[in-house]
């Protein structure tokens, strides 16, 4: 099959999902604790689709490697709008059962735990090398995007008196509906590597034998589960401090997520035009900016400096995020392609939970100045794994 420079299915349709994904999960989070009055049922709701995607994560590589990707794709969105438009029919709107919600997170975090690594691994069976690294900053760019347009979406159809959550939930569904759409459109021809399939444990044992061969594919998968599980800490540190230092004003808590998802956005333009091959010494570069940023703001507790650190560490997060996965795309072999990007979002999903527990407890005595600690801890594990990987990796 000819390979083309974009394909607008695979371009469109994770942006759609995402749309109503977060749609659902602003309208989640705020009926939720509009019916009980508390973030307990929303704790539990979290923590338990935070234990699915883990599992997805660990299924996920071995099917996406061993059966047609694009039939993955489409049976993942299918889990997700039936989800979707299977719980709005039964659900009470005003008052949500606990366990509708845990099986609607299920569905939900299933379909998207599948989704993810298949869409990442067919990517380079259909687009030109040289045309991955654009591809993957446009996308996330769309994807920055969706995080800036919900929130005022959301709110917008919350003023509407007679929306509630079954709404979301439709157009959650509708949302999986078009994705589904567009991607039985896709023209993709499945590569069939061997007659005999693998059992699950020789899958998942092969595939983590194929990643410890290769010391560039541990490294990106050890730096992309260190950064993401600090740039969580961060998301929980942004809330803190706007309440205890700023007013409780949500207005600026907002602006703080909209520079996240700006800086997103900026980083993913600036490598759309960048003619710069994604490299380890990139990767590096990237998260020591988002480093100093972060200790810049922990130092100098002022309201301006904390929105261009927002900014800043969205944009240098983003820049990495691209360039790692192009790097991990460059590097594989077809297929195991859906094994190495399973174990990448296990490394994602699974370490996640352990820094945001960590850091909840250690903002509440080292305040504002956890920023610092964050970007202290984000140098000292970039210095510790680049000397590691060096002496194996020739850059």
């Amino acid at each position: 099959m000819m390979k083309s420079r974009f394909n607008w299915p695979l371009f469109l349709s994770p942006f759609i999902s995402r749309v109503g994904d977060s749609l659902y999960l602003f309208a989640l989070n705020w009926f939720v604790v509009k019916a009980t009055g508390s973030t307990v049922i929303l704790g539990i709701v979290e923590g338990f689709g935070g234990l699915v995607l883990v599992v997805g994560d660990l299924l996920c590589g071995v099917l996406v490697d061993n059966f047609n990707r694009k039939h993955i794709l489409l049976a993942s969105e299918l889990v997700c709008l039936l989800s979707c438009f299977g719980f709005a029919l039964i659900i009470d709107p005003e008052n949500p059962a606990t366990w509708q919600l845990l099986l609607l997170t299920a569905g939900l975090d299933t379909g998207i735990a599948f989704s993810f690594p298949a869409a990442k691994a067919i990517v380079p069976e259909l687009l030109a090398p040289s045309a991955l690294q654009r591809f993957n900053a446009l996308s996330n760019t769309t994807l920055n995007l969706a995080d800036i347009v919900t929130p005022l979406l959301g709110g917008l159809l919350l003023t509407i008196n007679w929306i509630d959550f079954r709404t979301f939930l439709l157009l959650n569904g509708s949302s999986f509906l078009l994705s589904f759409g567009l991607l039985v459109s896709l023209k993709y021809q499945s590569k069939r590597v061997s007659d005999h399939r693998l059992s699950l444990l020789e899958s998942l044992r092969s595939g983590f034998h194929y990643v410890f061969q290769h010391p560039v594919l541990v490294e990106n998968v050890i730096l992309s589960g260190f950064a993401n599980v600090l740039f969580a800490a961060v998301r929980l540190v942004l809330p803190f401090v706007v309440t205890h230092f700023y007013g409780g004003d949500a207005q600026l808590y907002s602006y703080l997520l909209t520079g996240l998802a700006l800086g997103g956005i900026l980083g993913g333009l600036r490598l759309t035009v960048s003619h710069r091959p994604a490299s380890r010494t990139a990767n590096y570069q990237d998260l020591l900016v988002a480093a100093g940023a972060a200790i810049i703001a922990g130092i100098w507790q002022v309201y301006p400096v904390l929105l261009v650190f927002a900014v800043v560490y969205g944009y240098a997060m983003a820049s990495f995020n691209i360039r790692a996965f192009t790097l991990t795309q460059d590097l594989t072999e077809n297929q195991y392609l859906g094994r190495i990007f399973g174990i990448w979002f296990i490394a994602l999903d699974g370490f996640q939970p352990i820094g945001s527990f960590g850091f909840g407890f250690l903002t509440d005595i080292t305040q504002n100045a956890t920023l610092t600690v964050i970007g202290l801890t984000l140098v000292a594990g970039l210095f510790g794994f680049h000397r590691f990987f060096s002496g194996s990796i020739k850059s």
